[in-house]
């Protein structure tokens, strides 16, 4: 197993409060502070019928 895979396992073992924990200190370590990450927030970004500039 590869190093990346025993952190990433370690990380499911966590409850939600702490893999939070480690996730917020890899993000403040490893990642720009102005980057900017879109996930489920912005999933109605993709919705056709909410799409003003569709033209159907």
């Amino acid at each position: 197993m590869s190093i990346p895979e025993k952190i990433i396992k370690e990380i499911d073992m966590l409850s939600e409060q702490e893999r939070q924990k480690v996730l917020d200190k890899i993000k403040e370590k490893y990642m720009a502070p102005d980057v900017i990450l879109l996930g489920e927030n912005y999933s109605w970004w993709d919705n056709e019928e909410d799409d003003i500039y569709n033209e159907q």
